[in-house]
């Protein structure tokens, strides 16, 4: 009977010193469907929750087509705990993952880095585009709302 439990006790154990040590982290883009790389590696696409161990910094890219990809940072940021014990404090427990980039919102890939000299007449082609896009059925009516609403704050950006 003690072979029996004493594994099952060690396996607990275990599992509950993990989730000390990690975080479950859910990323989401704007649009979804967008493929997860964390570190060089896939994990998955928009919306993906994955677990992380709380003591690294994380190299997040999204890729999807029709979009520029999107990079940012998971890193650990500091909880202001009134009472640290300091066990718990080397095995991380007083932080918590969190993008350093905030929302994920991915742009038009046909978008350019500036705006130019005739920002009109390029905003124009760029909605004709994607209106174009929509015509011929590559984009869904409510990713055409989401690519419009893009070229308008870019070009209306100061």
């Amino acid at each position: 009977m003690k072979k029996i439990i004493l594994p099952i006790f060690a396996a607990l154990a275990v599992s509950a010193c993990s989730s000390i040590t990690e975080d479950q982290i859910t990323i989401n883009s704007e649009p979804q469907g967008a493929v997860v790389v964390i570190n060089n590696e896939v994990v998955g696409v928009t919306p993906a929750t994955v677990s992380l161990p709380r003591d690294g910094v994380y190299e997040v890219t999204l890729s999807r087509k029709g979009y520029k990809d999107l990079k940012t940072t998971i890193s650990p940021m500091s909880t202001n705990d009134f009472i640290k014990f300091g066990l718990l404090v080397d095995a991380g427990y007083y932080k918590k993952l969190a993008f350093a980039g905030g929302d994920c919102q991915m742009a038009p890939d046909f978008l350019p880095a500036y705006k130019g000299t005739n920002a009109f007449a390029d905003m124009q082609n760029n909605i004709d585009k994607v209106d174009e896009l929509k015509k011929s059925g590559k984009i869904s009516p409510e990713e055409h709302s989401y690519m419009i609403k893009k070229i308008v704050q870019f070009y209306s950006a100061k």
